[in-house]
């Protein structure tokens, strides 16, 4: 890290005191990509008591990662941090320490969406992008499966308290799968089917790079009847989501 960069880290945590002071509580969105993470992220980081509302690509090894984060969001969104939640939203295998996931202070929301709607979505977002694996269904299918993996084992781990909500339930259930939320984070005020846009909402990198995030308003996105799976990799990948969704119901109490 140069000087530089140090001197703009130290400034912020002077100008910023609740990074260094006061407890916090953490929420973090497990998933994977194309599982309607952004919108559920953006109705969460447009609550009151939360801050943050995209992937913030950062590993939680220890105490420092979560000032890392704490820097991160109080960068791009100045908000205070006291008696909020802090969000960041991980649709990939980074690190996360027992350490972490010991706190009390942490709650962890599983997200998990049917694979062939997700592959169709992510291969989708290739055609959209440019983005050459996204256009690949055995690398999408490889992705799918590996993540899904993550998510059974992390469910081992991360102990009482947390929540798993079927992507699908979102959007065909909205009002009580948002209260649902709403009771689990003890919000006082309720999460809503729309929400507001920030900086880097439609950016990819951050989430939802096709524009329908941009819309502010919780709701179904078309099919994708033009792109075909192969079978023997729908197989593979319904049977990945069977088994996680079963350890994710059996585990998450």
């Amino acid at each position: 890290m140069s000087l530089k960069t140090k001197a703009k880290k130290l400034a912020l945590l002077i100008t910023n005191p609740d990074i260094l002071f006061y407890k916090k509580k953490y929420l973090f969105i497990y998933s994977h990509m194309r599982s309607r993470s952004s919108v559920l992220s953006h109705i969460l980081g447009s609550n009151p008591e939360v801050c943050g509302y995209k992937e913030l690509h950062l590993s939680y090894k220890g105490y420092r990662s979560l000032i890392n984060m704490q820097i991160k969001l109080a960068k791009d969104l100045k908000c205070k941090f006291r008696n909020k939640y802090l969000l960041d939203k991980i649709l990939n295998n980074y690190t996360i320490s027992d350490t972490i996931l010991n706190k009390k202070q942490l709650k962890i929301l599983f997200l998990l969406r049917a694979p062939e709607e997700t592959m169709k979505s992510i291969m989708n977002m290739g055609i959209k992008t440019g983005v050459k694996w996204y256009k690949d269904p055995e690398k999408v299918v490889s992705y799918y499966c590996e993540r899904l993996r993550n998510l059974e084992e992390l469910s081992y781990r991360a102990g009482e308290g947390n929540l798993f909500i079927e992507s699908k339930d979102l959007i065909d259930n909205s009002e009580d799968t948002l209260k649902k939320i709403s009771y689990w984070l003890q919000l006082k005020e309720p999460l809503k089917t729309t929400y507001s846009t920030f900086r880097d909402t439609g950016t990819i990198g951050f989430g939802d790079p096709l524009g329908h995030i941009k819309s502010g308003v919780l709701k179904a996105t078309v099919g994708y009847s033009n792109i075909h799976i192969p079978e023997h990799l729908l197989k593979k990948a319904n049977e990945s989501y069977e088994k996680c969704k079963l350890t994710l119901i059996n585990n998450i109490k």
